[in-house]
């Protein structure tokens, strides 16, 4: 995510950084509804916090939020621990 775009989303940001996560990610995954989860949030809110609960496995954390972004057609804001920020700017043709 480029500079630019960080500081025009920085009032946004702060805010969602200090709201509770629109998507919680558990033990089952990253599912079909967890990815229907995301799309929707991000379609209401464009910058949304997901994280991953603590039953939540994984052997390659970075793997998944990378899959997450491109499932999602997102893009990763910020990652601390296990909590993500995504962004994704509204549809222009809806």
């Amino acid at each position: 995510m480029s500079i630019g775009l960080k500081k025009k989303l920085k009032g946004s940001l702060n805010e969602v950084r200090n709201d509770n996560a629109k998507v919680q990610i558990g033990k089952n995954g990253l599912t079909p509804a967890v990815f229907k989860a995301i799309n929707d949030q991000l379609d209401m809110h464009q910058l949304i916090k997901a994280k991953f609960l603590t039953n939540y496995l994984t052997e390659d954390l970075d793997g998944d939020i990378k899959k997450i972004a491109k499932e999602t057609k997102s893009q990763l804001v910020e990652k601390r621990g296990k909590t993500i920020i995504l962004y994704k700017p509204k549809n222009l043709d809806s």
